[in-house]
C-alpha cells in the first residue's frame, strides 16, 4: 500500500485545495467582469431573479474558493460549493433534456461537475490539512 508521509500529505492537500478552488475563483471573476454576458446566459437557462442570483453566485464562488485556498472553514465552503454545483448541474447542464446532437458536449460538462462535486465532498471529509489557517 502506498504511504505518504504527513508533510507530503499536507502539501498535496494544499495543492488540491488550490486546484479545485481555481475553477470557482476564475468563474466568479469572469462572471463579475462579464456581467451582461453572464446575465444573458442566466436568462437563456431560466435562472430566476438575476439581479440577486448573479451577484450571489459571484460572491459564493470567490469567497468560498478563497476560504478553501487558505484553509479557513474549508468543510463548510466545500459543502456550499458542492451544493451549488449540484443544483447548477441539474438545472443548467441537464444534458438528457437536450436534443440528441447537443447531449454529448453538455454531458461532458455535467460529468466534469460530478467529478468536482466529488473532490469538494472529499474536502468536506478530510478537511484542509495541516497547511491551513485552521484545521
Amino acid at each position: 500500500m502506498l504511504s505518504v508521509d504527513e508533510t507530503a500529505s499536507a502539501y498535496v492537500l494544499l495543492v488540491a485545495r488550490i486546484l479545485i478552488s481555481a475553477v470557482f475563483l476564475i468563474s466568479g471573476v469572469h462572471k463579475a467582469l462579464w456581467r451582461e454576458k453572464v446575465a444573458a446566459e442566466f436568462r437563456r437557462d431560466g435562472i430566476p431573479a438575476i439581479n440577486f442570483t448573479l451577484p450571489a453566485t459571484v460572491i459564493l464562488h470567490i469567497v468560498a474558493a478563497g476560504c478553501i485556498i487558505v484553509g479557513w472553514h474549508t468543510r463548510e465552503a466545500a459543502l456550499a460549493l458542492a451544493a451549488f454545483t449540484t443544483v447548477a448541474s441539474l438545472k443548467v447542464h441537464a444534458y438528457w433534456r437536450l436534443p440528441e446532437v447537443e447531449q454529448l458536449a453538455r454531458s461532458r460538462v455535467f460529468f466534469a461537475n460530478v467529478a468536482i462535486i466529488g473532490g469538494l465532498l472529499l474536502l468536506c471529509v478530510v478537511g484542509p490539512g495541516d497547511i491551513s489557517i485552521s484545521n
